[in-house]
């Protein structure tokens, strides 16, 4: 099915905002939803968690909305980039909980570690334990260290990945301004799926644009474990026209595979090649967050299994799955979607709890990139619910030889469609 394109102003909204606008409208009235007895807790404080904890309140204004976070403030993925590159500042993708908690919703600095989904309690670190009607769990991604051979938790502080913004960001910033002129910058792009399918090419891209400026003679070497990746024909135009001599991109047929790393000699071991370099970072494989994998909300895949018209989980009864976590396909693992999920977990309970059938459901998955601080693309699309199947109703992609005019208006939405999100969701 192909619908018309979105708009550039359609690009601004998420989820979340979609969400503020149907509200008090989902509760439908119904008694049991005004019910101050109901009790939803979320776990995540990220787009999916904050997102649907604001979204739950608005629609069952009386109920207990506990929202379970792992530190008091995050940091947004999209943006993160820019910081590396030295474009903005870590600050710049800084958000807290001060508005979500001004909504009336209990926001704890207290990670959840443990799900009863029998009993319907949470346990967390602190030793709460904490009873739910319906539990919304948006943990993110765990980081699949085992896969590489060389690297953990431990090994962070010489090889990161910054796939998780926040002091990764800032260390790996560091780092490229430490790196010699005529040095070698490697990055590793993951097996799919994972958060952010454009991020990597990003990441090449605004790298590349600090190597152009601060280090003559030096080069980035990207290596990939997948034949191709998300947006290819487009970053690769950019990476062409702005960075021809630095950027170079091999597949996992040009033995683009990294199977072990020495994180003291910053050494990538590919099956026929070592490559040295002055800085190395290695995006792993990813899975569900762990403590969704630990309650057992994850199949064999490592990611959890979710009805798509709800995003009830298949496996644990009265718990939705949403964001990066959720095995959705084929909605990408980004921040706008995980706030279009939260709308649509968080409608299917209003309509369960009102003993009606859950809507139909949609999504907008929207996104800009930057391949310089003048050179944005635009990676927008919706989906809709259509005989069983998740479609792709209509996008709004960047297209190949657009003008310097066109991709510096995309450069400009970059900016303020993060400002607006962050907006929406946080406050």
């Amino acid at each position: 099915m192909t619908g018309m394109p979105l708009s550039r102003r359609d690009m601004m909204l998420t989820g979340a905002a979609f969400v503020a606008a149907a509200g008090p409208a989902m509760a439908g009235g119904g008694p049991a939803l005004a019910s101050d007895k109901l009790r939803i807790a979320v776990i995540g404080g990220g787009f999916g968690g904050a997102a649907a904890a604001r979204a739950a309140k608005a629609a069952f204004p009386n109920a207990q909305i506990t929202l379970l976070t792992d530190q008091a403030k995050f940091w947004m993925c999209p943006g993160s980039n820019s910081v590396i590159a030295g474009h903005t500042e870590l600050a710049s993708i800084e958000v807290g909980y001060d508005a979500i908690k001004a909504h009336g919703i209990g926001v704890a600095h207290d990670p959840a570690i443990g799900i009863d989904a029998d009993k319907h309690i949470v346990t967390t670190r602190s030793g709460r334990r904490i009873g739910y009607d319906k539990l919304i769990l948006s943990p993110g991604v765990a980081l699949d260290y085992a896969a590489i051979e060389g690297i953990s938790h431990d090994t962070a502080d010489r090889v990161p990945h910054a796939w998780k913004a926040g002091p990764q960001t800032d260390l790996l910033r560091r780092q490229l301004q430490a790196m010699p002129d005529g040095g070698l910058f490697v990055m590793t792009m993951p097996p799919a799926p994972y958060r952010c399918p454009p991020a990597p090419a990003e990441r090449a891209c605004l790298v590349a644009g600090y190597l152009k400026k601060h280090k003559p003679g030096a080069r980035l070497l990207i290596l990939d474990a997948k034949d191709e990746f998300p947006f290819q024909d487009l970053f690769t135009e950019a990476w062409e026209a702005l960075y021809p001599d630095i950027v170079e991109y091999r597949s996992i047929a040009e033995d683009g595979v990294v199977r072990e790393v020495d994180p003291e000699t910053l050494t990538a071991f590919t099956d026929f090649e070592e490559i040295k370099a002055d800085v190395l970072n290695v995006i792993p494989p990813q899975t569900a967050g762990k403590i969704a994998i630990d309650a057992g909300a994850a199949d064999e895949t490592g990611w959890c299994p979710v009805d798509i018209r709800t995003f009830a989980s298949t496996l644990l009864p009265d718990v939705y799955v949403i964001g990066d976590a959720a095995f959705a396909d084929p909605l990408p693992k980004a921040g706008s979607t995980a706030a279009s999920q939260a709308r649509v977990a968080i409608a299917a309970i209003a309509a369960e709890l009102a003993g009606d059938a859950a809507p139909v459901p949609s999504w907008i998955a929207n996104c800009y990139s930057l391949a310089a601080p003048d050179y944005g693309v635009r990676l927008g699309a919706t989906y809709v619910f259509e005989d069983g199947h998740v479609v792709r109703d209509s996008t709004n992609f960047s297209e190949l030889g657009a003008s310097i005019d066109e991709r510096q208006a995309d450069a400009d939405f970059t900016e303020a469609w993060l400002k607006q999100i962050k907006h929406e969701i946080w406050g």
